[in-house]
């Protein structure tokens, strides 16, 4: 059992073995916003603008250049307070429920896990942080989709002004729609991309320690890395069309009975996505979320397993 596992390793290793799972998860979470925002903000603008021919930009260079003329290079951050403090606490959980999982697989490391295992256990810990993730995401969306439709209509007066107002306005209003709305294809995207997402960048990184005779932690950051971002894109090109779907739910009006409410679910989103452009509907944005996925995603898995190694070699625990 659980406790009895927990027994075995000692209440205050275990502690602190948790504590190390959330410091690194912590600062992964700092690191993969200030490097991944930018990208994030023009991933989203591309995806919840209007087709053809009342688009507001042309592809992804384009959309960097109209963000900098019209906002400055702060535009580029538009929203990041929301995703930077929950990322905190996203990943800060992620890696926590990761790390809870392995340990509790492995029976506090007497048993080495197998590939799979290791990719299961990215599917239900990316599963699990959904309900971190899906209100972040959400209060992020509906601030930058703002700014297309004021683009579009400069008479519009958008809801929300920051993140403090939609904390303060929205819950009030939608409810439980204000923090979970597209929490269905999210969850879809998160489980299905977990499960690669962790499961390469285990298999690459402790292959690479098992053909060169290493442990798995001197494997060096450059591999490490270099394992994140092949997890990372598998993660984006093996779910995108979840995530046009989400961001299109989650880029609509919360208010179901509004005139603008363009879909009702996540197959009628999918229906009208494919009616507007057929499959290529589904790959827009997917440019600047593949160039986000290789830096962030090197960033947020090395920083995350350094930071582990490190915590977890002084408690004599096994990575």
């Amino acid at each position: 059992s659980v406790p009895a596992r927990c027994k075995q390793l000692g209440y205050y290793t275990a502690m602190s073995a948790t504590l190390v799972d959330l410091l690194s998860g912590f600062a992964a979470g700092i690191n993969v916003t200030l490097v991944g925002h930018p990208f994030e903000t023009i991933k989203v603008r591309l995806q919840t603008q209007p087709s053809p021919p009342n688009q507001v930009y042309n592809g992804f260079i384009d959309c960097v250049r109209k963000t900098v003329q019209w906002e400055g290079a702060a535009g580029l951050y538009k929203g990041v307070a929301s995703p930077l403090m929950g990322q905190l606490f996203f990943r800060s959980a992620m890696f926590w429920t990761n790390g809870a999982f392995i340990r509790w697989a492995s029976n506090n490391g007497a048993r080495r896990l197998t590939y799979l295992e290791y990719a299961l256990g990215g599917s239900i810990t990316w599963a699990t942080c959904t309900l971190i993730e899906c209100p972040l995401q959400l209060s992020s969306s509906q601030l930058q989709v703002q700014i297309v439709k004021q683009k579009i209509n400069p008479a519009y007066v958008p809801e929300f002004r920051g993140i403090a107002d939609y904390v303060r306005i929205a819950p009030k209003t939608y409810g439980l729609r204000a923090f979970y709305t597209g929490i269905g294809p999210q969850l879809l995207r998160n489980s299905c991309g977990g499960f690669f997402h962790f499961g390469a960048f285990e298999y690459l990184r402790r292959e690479y320690a098992k053909r060169n005779g290493v442990p798995v932690t001197q494997v060096g950051i450059a591999v490490n890395m270099a394992a994140g971002s092949v997890g990372g894109l598998l993660f984006w090109l093996l779910t995108y069309p979840f995530d046009v779907i989400k961001s299109a739910i989650q880029g609509d009006s919360l208010d179901p009975r509004h005139p603008d409410r363009r879909y009702h679910g996540g197959i009628d989103a999918a229906r009208r996505l494919w009616a507007e452009g057929g499959a290529a509907r589904f790959t827009r944005g997917l440019s600047a979320c593949l160039l986000r996925s290789v830096p962030a995603n090197a960033v947020l898995l090395t920083t995350a397993m350094t930071v582990k190694e490190v915590g977890y070699a002084r408690l004599g625990v096994k990575s």
